[in-house]
C-alpha cells in the first residue's frame, strides 16, 4: 500500500485549483511534473468532480463549479490506485466559514459533529464521488489530497469513503479544523494516525480554525511542519509556498510533532504573559489552558455549558458565564484564569490592559477579541 511522497502532494493540492473554473461534462488539460505522470494517469477522468459552495442562495441557483480531479494509478507502487484531490476556495464571500465561535454544525453519517459549510460542500460532491469509489480495487488505496478548505473536505471524503474500502489515506496541507473531538476521534480510529498526512507551517493562520471546541484528526496526534516559522504571516497559507517547502519524496525530512493535545495540563502564570507571540503554538497552548482549566472546575461544569447552548447562548459566552461564576464564589482558580486572559489579551494585541475584574463581560470581551483576532488572520490567508 504506496504512499504519496511530499512532493506529490504539494503538487496534487496546487493542479487541484485548475478545476475551479471548469463547466459540468467539459474536459480539461492540465500540467503535471514527469514524477506524478509516471505514478499517476489524468487522462481517463479528465472532468472535474461538481461541487457547490457558497451556501444556499448558491445552492438555489445551482451554482456549480469544478472541486476536484481524479487521478489512476499507473505505476507499480500505485497500480490501481485512486486520488481525488480537492481544490481550496473563498467559500463565496466566507459566510460558508464562519470561523468564529457561532461556526454552525451538521452531523455525517456516523453521527458526528462537523462544520456546516464544509459537509454541505462534501454532501453536493457525494453521488459524483461514489462513482469513483466504486472503482478502486479491494487491494488498492484511495488516496484523498487537499490544500487549505480542499483539505478540509478531503478529510470529509476520507472519513465517509473509509466505511467503504478497507485502504483509504488522507493527506491535508493548511487545512482548518472540520469537527468536534467525536469526529475527529472517529476519523482517527477509522484511518489510523498512520494513514493520516496533516501538514502545517508555524506561520500559517488557517489550521487554527474554526476555535476550540473544533479539533484536528488525528485526534492529540501529530502533524508534519513543513517549516521553522514562528510569527503569523497570511500570505504564507498560499499553496505556492508550501511548494517552496515541500520539495522532499520523504515524509522523514519533517518535523513530526503533537502541536495540540486535549488532555495535556497547561497552567499559565500572568507575569508570563508577555512571551506570547501570535503563532500556532500560542494558539493552541491557550486551547490547552481553557481545557485544563475547565476540567479542573468539575464535571457539572460541562452540563452548564451544554445547558446554556441548548438556550440559546454562544459557546464562549457560556463559558464566560460559568468561569465569572466560580470565581466569584471559590477563589482558587481566580490566579489560573487570570493568567489565561493575560495571555490571551497579549495575543489578541491588548498587552496594555489590566485585568481588574472577573466579570462575565470582560470574561466575554477578551474571549471575544482572541477569537477575531483569529478570524481576522484566517480571512487574510483566505484572501
Amino acid at each position: 500500500m504506496g504512499t504519496l511522497s511530499p512532493n506529490m502532494v504539494v503538487e496534487l493540492s496546487s493542479i487541484a485549483y485548475s478545476t475551479l473554473q471548469m463547466k459540468k461534462q467539459k474536459r480539461f488539460s492540465f500540467d503535471t511534473s514527469k514524477s506524478l505522470s509516471n505514478h499517476f494517469n489524468f487522462d481517463s477522468f479528465s472532468k472535474p468532480v461538481m461541487g457547490t459552495s457558497g451556501g444556499f442562495v448558491a445552492k438555489a441557483r445551482n451554482q456549480q463549479t469544478g472541486f476536484a480531479l481524479v487521478g489512476q494509478g499507473k505505476s507499480q507502487e500505485y497500480k490501481n490506485d485512486i486520488v481525488i484531490a480537492v481544490r481550496g476556495t473563498n467559500f463565496a464571500s466566507l459566510n460558508d466559514l464562519s470561523t468564529d465561535a457561532r461556526a454552525s454544525t451538521s452531523s455525517t453519517e456516523r453521527g458526528a459533529l462537523v462544520h456546516a459549510g464544509f459537509n454541505s460542500v462534501f454532501e453536493s460532491m457525494k453521488t459524483e464521488l461514489c462513482e469513483y469509489i466504486n472503482l478502486v480495487p479491494a487491494n488498492a488505496t484511495l488516496h484523498c489530497v487537499g490544500h487549505s478548505l480542499g483539505g478540509a473536505i478531503a478529510t470529509l471524503i476520507a472519513d465517509w469513503a473509509k466505511q467503504r474500502l478497507a485502504n483509504v489515506k488522507l493527506y491535508s496541507i493548511g487545512a482548518p479544523k472540520v469537527g468536534f473531538a467525536d469526529f475527529a476521534l472517529k476519523s482517527t480510529n477509522s484511518l489510523g494516525q498512520e494513514n493520516i498526512f496533516r501538514c502545517t507551517k508555524g506561520c500559517d493562520p488557517v489550521p487554527m480554525v474554526p476555535v476550540w471546541p473544533f479539533v484536528h484528526a488525528p485526534y492529540n496526534g501529530y502533524e508534519y511542519r513543513v517549516d521553522n516559522s514562528g510569527f503569523v504571516n497570511p500570505i504564507k497559507h498560499r499553496v505556492k509556498y508550501y511548494m517552496q517547502d515541500m520539495k522532499s519524496n520523504d515524509w522523514h525530512s519533517y518535523q513530526r510533532k503533537v502541536s495540540f493535545n486535549s488532555h495535556k495540563r497547561v497552567t499559565l502564570d500572568a507575569r508570563l504573559s508577555h512571551q506570547v507571540s501570535r503563532d500556532l503554538f500560542w494558539m493552541n497552548r491557550l486551547s490547552e489552558a481553557l481545557l485544563t482549566l475547565l476540567r479542573q472546575l468539575g464535571n457539572g461544569v460541562a452540563a452548564r455549558i451544554q445547558s446554556g447552548i441548548s438556550n440559546g447562548l454562544n459557546f464562549y459566552d457560556q463559558i464566560a458565564m460559568v468561569l465569572s461564576d466560580v470565581t466569584l464564589h471559590n477563589a482558587t482558580f481566580t490566579g489560573q484564569l487570570n493568567g489565561l486572559l493575560a495571555h490571551m489579551l497579549v495575543f489578541a494585541g491588548h498587552a496594555s490592559h489590566k485585568i481588574k475584574t472577573l466579570s462575565y463581560d470582560f470574561i466575554k470581551w477578551v474571549f471575544e477579541q482572541t477569537i477575531k483576532t483569529v478570524n481576522r488572520l484566517a480571512r487574510e490567508a483566505l484572501n
